[in-house]
């Protein structure tokens, strides 16, 4: 890519990537949280009712440029996660929930996509690692399952996997990797991770992006011993550990192609939600 390349819509389309963007609602502000009274930015949006904060070191540390003239309007692709801190000022204070950016950047900088393009490429060796990490270790994944601290270890390295663009042109006309195919690989291995009670809580608990790729991951997984049933038994777990009544009754009697249809659907909305109805007031 050249020096003047940017990040625009039509190319985080073509990545698949336009589930990260955000709408802004008003500037960019850099004020002290009301209650923490940490200095942060506020990222205000038309998708999401509630702000989002963005750490000022971690702006300063990747130099992002917060342009004044960036506003009502305007685009950034962000990667959000939700976060409990402590306020400073009160070891003995409840600990405040807030929806944090991961991941940050700007719209139509070059040097934004530039430091996208070595974004996407630690991605890249992340996804590697976990595949390498899954080829060893799949024997051992109804076993690891069975603890909160294995089933952990699993849903990280599924949560690692996803078709990241590649920016270089290196793997071009080259077939990748899908999720399906991991699946539909190590679906021995996998398909007692899916039946897990374990699942439905550690699954909902990630970050809206990880937990949707993983619960396509595991949706394509063939159970050799439980067969069709098993996805549905599945599907019917993740609706009720998801805490919508709605989604919980679209998930609990799947009896034709439709309501399977249906169920995905549902499921595919909650598990991209920014905040569950499980998740703290």
């Amino acid at each position: 890519m050249s020096k003047g390349a940017v990040l625009d819509e039509a190319f985080i389309a073509a990545a698949g990537l336009s589930e990260q963007l955000l709408t802004l609602a008003a500037s960019i502000e850099n004020k002290h949280h009301d209650v923490l009274q940490e200095p942060m930015f506020h990222v205000r949006s038309q998708e999401i009712e509630e702000t989002v904060y963005l750490e000022r070191k971690y702006v300063f540390d990747n130099q992002v440029s917060i342009r004044a003239h960036y506003g009502k309007g305007e685009k950034v692709l962000v990667w959000l996660q939700r976060s409990l801190r402590q306020p400073p000022h009160d070891a003995h204070a409840a600990m405040v929930e807030v929806l944090m950016a991961r991941e940050f950047f700007m719209l139509g900088d070059w040097r934004e996509f530039q430091r996208f393009r070595q974004f996407v490429k630690s991605q890249r060796i992340l996804d590697a690692q976990a595949r390498q990490w899954i080829t060893d270790n799949h024997v051992k994944f109804k076993e690891l399952a069975q603890t909160e601290e294995g089933m952990g270890r699993i849903l990280d390295s599924l949560g690692a996997i996803a078709e990241w663009p590649d920016l270089d042109g290196q793997d071009q006309g080259q077939s990748r990797t899908t999720l399906e195919l991991i699946a539909k690989t190590y679906s021995r291995s996998l398909a007692p991770v899916r039946a897990s009670a374990r699942l439905p809580a550690a699954l909902i608990a990630r970050a809206p992006d990880t937990r949707f790729n993983v619960f396509r991951l595991f949706s394509f997984v063939e159970d050799p011993e439980g067969g069709p049933m098993s996805l549905i038994r599945f599907l019917k777990a993740l609706g009720q550990a998801v805490g919508d009544p709605r989604v919980a009754e679209l998930t609990g009697t799947l009896k034709s192609s439709r309501d399977i249809s249906r169920a995905f659907s549902a499921l595919r909305s909650a598990l991209l939600s920014r905040k569950l109805a499980t998740d703290p007031a």
